[in-house]
């Protein structure tokens, strides 16, 4: 353990080293780490590294969705004004995104059509907006039929679509598909998916019999032992996002 401590920054200038390399980066940079290591690396990740961090589409999108959750009537205003200063698809998209939060799918659905045209026609986040203002408008089968087509250019990777994908096929089954929200649980710990899980535990119908009355004490008893686990994992990650945990927590204690 002693040498592995000891070993840390030649490893951390070796791996810089290798990034500049691979992103072709200035070549001074190579000369400030190799002959001033400590004074060279921390420059090159405090003028490099971290500002293409901290610029990343990703972490924008996260900084954007934590605002429109704390503040979402700001939030709207703000990317109002921005549409009206600049109609861009960007723009349109960000509005539209917005109102699907807000529960705004009417305001949703005419921003997307427009969206959704000639370069931006096959788009799949865009698609996958418009299927979330259909759903959320009640049209269920048109919503279906975009997941259908984005599954097919297999355009559903992330937790969030697949869990929306699995809404939609609940909806037009009109039954809940405990296997997979409890598949999609085991596999993620994602908390939102811990709530429909807990949704589709607790959406049976009432007992006609004894065996009705067993399996849905049974899956009560999964219900409690799901919100039991989302409990321990915000005991035991203190970085986790507590804000939404805690939020889809809460939704998924008021069904139990």
């Amino acid at each position: 353990m002693h040498l592995i401590i000891l070993a840390l920054p030649y490893i951390l200038q070796l791996a810089l080293i290798i990034h500049i390399i691979k992103t072709n980066k200035p070549f001074y940079w190579l000369y400030l780490i190799i002959f001033i290591p400590y004074l060279g690396g921390a420059a090159y990740i405090l003028l490099e590294l971290l500002p293409a961090v901290l610029s990343s589409r990703e972490i924008r999108r996260a900084g954007e969705n934590l605002a429109r959750t704390l503040n979402p009537s700001a939030e709207l205003k703000k990317l109002e004004e921005q549409l009206k200063n600049q109609d861009t698809v960007n723009n349109r998209s960000a509005l539209a995104q917005a109102y699907i939060e807000a529960e705004r799918f009417t305001d949703a659905l005419p921003l997307l059509q427009s969206c959704l045209a000639g370069p931006f026609a096959d788009d799949a986040s865009l698609l996958f907006l418009h299927a979330q203002a259909l759903y959320g408008s009640g049209r269920v089968e048109e919503a279906a039929a975009i997941i259908e087509k984005l599954q097919k250019k297999h355009a559903l990777s992330s937790i969030k679509e697949k869990l929306f994908e699995l809404q939609v096929r609940s909806s037009l089954l009109k039954q809940p598909l405990i296997e997979d929200f409890e598949k999609l649980w085991n596999e993620s710990k994602n908390f939102e998916a811990g709530f429909y899980y807990v949704k589709a535990l607790t959406e049976t119908s009432g007992p006609d019999d004894g065996a009705a009355l067993q399996n849905v004490e049974a899956n009560r008893e999964k219900a409690r032992l799901v919100i039991e686990d989302m409990q321990r994992i915000l005991k035991t990650y203190r970085n986790f996002s507590r804000s939404m945990g805690a939020e889809w927590l809460k939704k998924a204690k008021s069904l139990v």
